[in-house]
């Protein structure tokens, strides 16, 4: 039942948060993100059909696994681009330091996958896996989604070190998709520790977990929040936060230069 009811409430947060974009204007600022929420809440609806009742399920639960089976690659690569998308924004105050980040953040990402892939490579095993391509599928998701979350950390160290503002929607963007790649990750390596007694409890935890972070996500959007922009790096001494701003400029002029 609570799983059920978090399923709907996903549903309808998602159409809440995509009210939200078209309201403030975001589609045109954040085309891969907006898209991506497009493609989530079509998922879903279409899912419905197969979950009304049980009963329904057990009938259609291949053309559920099916559509889940063939849609989820999909979904995997177009967050993979939204988090690009929200490393651009975050860096645009710095074009030159955007033009860097093409190589130096690919070389971030390679290492982020590098790290991903030393977690959970313990659960690149199959020997009691009732559903094969199902965990598959899994560890294809968790192995990114565990990447994303290294390369969205470093990208955050880097915001919290460097004193540039950001837009305030930006943030948002940046912990509704920090809330919703954690809470997946987890959920997926819980559910890979033993298939057939954790599947249950992990989905109603990501799903929970979801359902806080999309009303979270929804609720920091504002019209203002292109325009408004918040400081969110760790005090710094003045002359310490002078010379770091200095360096930066100078980094991006030379870069624009070129």
């Amino acid at each position: 039942a609570a799983e059920q009811f978090f399923w709907y409430a996903t549903i309808l947060l998602h159409a809440v948060l995509l009210c939200r974009f078209l309201r403030i204007g975001l589609p045109i600022c954040y085309p891969l993100i907006f898209a991506m929420l497009v493609m989530q809440l079509v998922r879903s609806v279409w899912l419905t059909q197969f979950t009304i009742t049980p009963e329904v399920f057990s009938r259609r639960a291949n053309e559920y696994g099916f559509t889940v089976l063939f849609t989820e690659p999909v979904l995997i690569a177009a967050r993979a681009a939204a988090v690009f998308e929200l490393c651009a924004g975050v860096l645009q105050s710095y074009r030159g330091l955007s033009v860097l980040s093409r190589v130096t953040l690919l070389m971030a990402l390679g290492a982020s996958a590098g790290v991903s892939l030393a977690l959970h490579w313990p659960e690149f095993s199959f020997e009691r896996e009732p559903f094969r391509y199902l965990r598959m599928l899994y560890l294809l998701e968790t192995t990114v989604y565990s990447a994303l979350l290294v390369f969205l950390l470093l990208l955050a160290l880097f915001v919290l070190y460097h004193p540039a503002p950001i837009r305030r929607n930006l943030l948002a963007h940046g912990i509704g998709f920090s809330v919703y790649l954690l809470c997946s990750a987890a959920a997926v390596w819980l559910r890979n520790q033993d298939a057939t007694q954790w599947t249950r409890a992990a989905s109603t935890l990501r799903l929970g977990v979801t359902v806080a972070g999309l009303a979270a996500w929804a609720w920091m959007l504002s019209p203002r929040g292109e325009a408004e922009t918040v400081d969110v790096h760790m005090p710094l001494p003045a002359e310490t936060e002078r010379r770091v701003l200095e360096r930066l400029s100078a980094l991006n002029s030379a870069l624009e230069r070129k």
